[in-house]
């Protein structure tokens, strides 16, 4: 019997999506990130503590502790030379830290990016050093120099404070040199809480923003919303946007309430917000 063909077709598939693999901000670059800002900030502290005893032993500081103006006098200018010396230390840690930071991170970000939209069916994904990553990369480096130096400058502004504060106050906690070393650990405390919201944070928003520019500049301008799961309390918000499809440059991510009720600390794409965990996958 000869073979007849159907008089209607059958409909085509469509063809697959392409789709990479979740691009994950480097946990080695992050942490060595905090090891650099934790180790100059803790050398920071131990000295401010020994300077800070030593006037404490002073004669005329340990015997008019609370009353005479010499108390005052001596520690106000160990805080005074302390200050300019971290100033100095700190401004030539935060350049080199800074650029070694940004590039450490532009490194993993490609390699990662470039992986994923290889997954994806990218053929030969390409790393071009283009103005916008130029632009992004300064700009890191900037902000990053910035949150560097404010560390200093906070534990300088917290320390003075619990020096000054040790010589008036009716409370016996904060007075004398005991005063001081509760404030020094409290502050040690403070510190180590800050450089980890520091080092997590522009990690994961530089990862964001370099792989931005490199899905674009490949042809590739959406990306599948992977929720982390993660976190004692997730974002309701970011658990609605798990599995949508959006653009680069979606206005959804940072409208104010909208399809998702995003609240102002949610905004951004995957990573941007603080200890957003979430994960940006390419899809073509």
């Amino acid at each position: 019997m000869a073979f007849s063909a159907r008089k209607t077709r059958e409909r085509r598939a469509p063809e697959p999506v392409g789709r990479g693999t979740p691009i994950n901000p480097s946990a080695a670059i992050r942490r060595w990130y905090e090891s650099q800002l934790s180790v100059i900030t803790r050398t920071m502290i131990a000295e401010y503590r020994k300077e800070i005893a030593e006037a404490l032993k002073a004669p005329s500081v340990e015997k008019f502790f609370a009353t005479d103006a010499a108390a005052t006098n001596a520690l106000t200018a160990v805080m005074t030379r302390l200050q300019s010396r971290w100033f100095k230390i700190f401004s030539a840690f935060a350049e080199r830290t800074s650029a070694e930071f940004i590039k450490r991170v532009e490194e993993g970000a490609t390699k990662q990016t470039l992986m994923s939209l290889s997954t994806a069916g990218v053929d030969q994904p390409r790393a071009a050093y283009s103005s916008n990553i130029a632009n992004t990369l300064q700009a890191g480096r900037e902000f990053n120099d910035t949150l560097i130096k404010g560390i200093q400058a906070d534990v300088h502004e917290k320390v003075h404070n619990a020096v000054m504060l040790s010589l008036t106050s009716p409370n016996p906690e904060e007075q004398g040199q005991s005063g001081i070393e509760n404030a020094l650990k409290e502050i040690g405390g403070f510190s180590k809480d800050r450089i980890r919201l520091i080092s997590e944070d522009q990690t994961s928003k530089m990862y964001s923003s370099l792989s931005d520019e490199r899905m674009r500049e490949n042809g590739i301008e959406e990306f599948e919303w992977a929720h982390s799961s993660a976190g004692k309390h997730p974002r309701e918000s970011h658990q609605k946007m798990d599995g949508h499809i959006f653009k680069l440059n979606d206005p959804r991510l940072w409208q104010v309430g909208g399809e998702f009720d995003l609240k102002k600390g949610d905004l951004g794409p995957p990573g941007w917000a603080i200890r957003c965990r979430c994960r940006k996958i390419p899809i073509i």
